[in-house]
């Protein structure tokens, strides 16, 4: 409840541009806090939401068929605070993919776990007093990285059929990619667009009598604190190729390396900055800055 106020501030402010803020709503005590806050205020609105369905992820999101999921939709389409706009899932665990097959079962799914919960919201609706103020066609939004690839054009178009609604496709990181990706087999080292210069600022040779290692001044808050099925925080390119960011502390990461390999300049993928310079191979040969992404903050 406390953060209600806020995301009304962020709202109104974003709605003076045409922007919409959508909430995920998962618990039927969700909608009540969306009802205590509207009727307190002199003009109430309703607030547009997407219900975030538990495929079988067991992460945020509720399981389709439950009593928890019968109450949440019961309060929702019999709710003056609220527009139903879809229904919202996101396959986390398709990250341990290791192949197109098995990436696009798990989008099968994804799709799958919405469109049931769309059917109950679609029976719900015909109850609904004030249907119109619902979407329609429901929005039906899966994805993650690893389903995004897989969603090729056959496959979408085998997933659309007998849908109820409109398939929305989201994915996390899949403009630029990273090492876990590279993992799932689906890219190459090529296609990861991301990458940070960083400067070796101390060098370790036979430490503590075993491989040489060095020091860099980027860390946790350049790359990660998750090390991802490859095992490192990052992976040396170009110059110095072999090595990679084998631990990692706020400020600064340590390089391990293979035997015989000589550390220069740094290039290391990474994540977390105010924005992003993009270059294109086919614009003035990549020379040339042709956008910047910022990111959105607030999370």
């Amino acid at each position: 409840m406390n953060k209600v106020a806020d995301l009304c501030d962020l709202r109104d402010e974003i709605s003076k541009d045409g922007g919409v803020l959508r909430l995920l709503v998962d618990h039927p005590d969700q909608v009540k806090f969306l009802e205590q806050f509207e009727s307190t205020r002199e003009a109430p609105i309703r607030w547009s939401v997407f219900v975030k369905v538990d495929g079988g992820q067991r992460r945020a999101g509720v399981a389709i068929g439950t009593p928890l999921f019968e109450d949440l939709i019961s309060a929702l389409f019999s709710s003056t605070a609220i527009s139903v706009y879809g229904f919202y899932g996101h396959a986390g665990n398709s990250y341990a993919s290791k192949s197109y097959p098995e990436a696009s079962s798990f989008l099968s799914d994804e799709v799958k776990a919405v469109n049931a919960a769309a059917k109950a919201g679609l029976a719900a609706l015909t109850l609904c007093p004030n249907g119109v103020a619902h979407q329609q066609p429901f929005v039906l939004s899966v994805g993650s990285t690893p389903t995004a690839h897989a969603a090729n054009a056959e496959t979408r178009a085998l997933l659309s059929t007998n849908l109820l609604g409109v398939l929305e496709l989201h994915a996390g990181n899949y403009p630029m990619l990273d090492l876990q990706q590279e993992h799932t087999g689906m890219i190459n080292e090529g296609q990861i667009a991301q990458k940070v210069i960083a400067t070796v600022v101390s060098y370790y040779p036979g430490r503590d009598g075993q491989e040489d290692e060095a020091l860099i001044d980027a860390g946790a808050l350049a790359f990660s604190k998750d090390t991802g099925p490859s095992g490192g925080y990052g992976n040396v390119i170009g110059k110095g190729k072999g090595w990679r960011v084998g631990r990692i502390s706020q400020e600064h990461g340590i390089l391990t390396k293979i035997p015989g390999q000589v550390v220069d300049v740094l290039e290391i993928g990474s994540q977390g900055y105010p924005w992003y310079y993009v270059v294109d191979k086919n614009f003035e040969d990549g020379r040339q800055v042709v956008d910047v992404w910022v990111p959105w903050k607030g999370w």
